[in-house]
């Protein structure tokens, strides 16, 4: 069932009108038609099922059937990443979003290739609500706008996160030796951008307490230690939860 962004969607609502980008993806790409059932994400944790009673050239009003109110899972995860040439960080945003991280810290870092520009984030949100609609999640995650490491690592332990930095210098701790399990405790990921964070911001982060882990024996694309830390971070908590996703 295709899903819909509707930010205006409350438990009390009976009806809805679906425009701007929203329809156009409705009617032009989907081609949905009266009597055609949707999905609706609110994006801070209500899903509901609709019917298109209405369709004309502006817009589509859709009947609400049922409406479910989605617990955020806990505890919630969130990933820090440095902008990536190529634009490889939108990947990262995709699929972590889709595995349902609930903030991303975009980092300009020493070695970042890729500038910050002032729709940057902007951009990201948009990937990311495409991945949360692809993956009837019911939350839109959270995405701060790029700033340095020692202005990134102040907000994401404002937001209640234990920071630890995937290093491909890291040897003797995996990820299964960092998480407290137990404890439940809201993790960010941290990672570097190509060719890993210089001397200074290694040892500002060690200075502050920050732990480091390895994601194994191989060295990996930016972009793909994000994903598979986010990953192994998940089947962590599901072992222990098996109701955690």
């Amino acid at each position: 069932m295709p899903c819909y962004f509707a930010p205006q969607l409350t438990k009390k609502t009976n009806s809805i009108v679906i425009e701007g980008r929203e329809y156009h993806h409705l009617s032009h790409v989907k081609r949905a038609k009266l009597n055609d059932k949707i999905l609706l994400t609110s994006g801070d944790g209500l899903l509901a099922e609709a019917t298109i009673c209405k369709l004309t050239k502006q817009n589509a009003i859709a009947k609400i059937e049922s409406l479910e109110s989605i617990a955020k899972s806990q505890p919630q995860i969130a990933v820090a990443f440095s902008l990536l040439k190529n634009k490889n960080d939108y990947l990262i945003v995709e699929k972590c979003a889709e595995l349902g991280v609930s903030h991303f810290f975009p980092l300009s870092t020493a070695r970042t290739i890729r500038k910050a520009t002032s729709n940057s984030t902007a951009k990201f949100k948009q990937t990311a609500l495409a991945a949360i609609k692809q993956c009837d999640n019911a939350y839109l995650p959270e995405i701060e706008q790029p700033k340095t490491l020692e202005d990134a690592l102040l907000r994401i332990t404002k937001h209640g996160f234990i920071p630890i930095v995937g290093h491909e210098m890291e040897k003797d701790q995996i990820l299964s030796d960092v998480i407290k399990i137990d404890k439940q405790k809201p993790y960010c990921l941290i990672f570097g951008p190509e060719g890993g964070f210089d001397d200074d911001e290694t040892d500002f982060l060690r200075q502050n307490e920050v732990t480091f882990f390895s994601l194994g024996n191989h060295i990996l694309r930016a972009e793909t230690a994000a994903i598979a830390a986010t990953a192994q971070l998940i089947a962590l908590y599901l072992q222990s939860q098996r109701s955690y996703y």
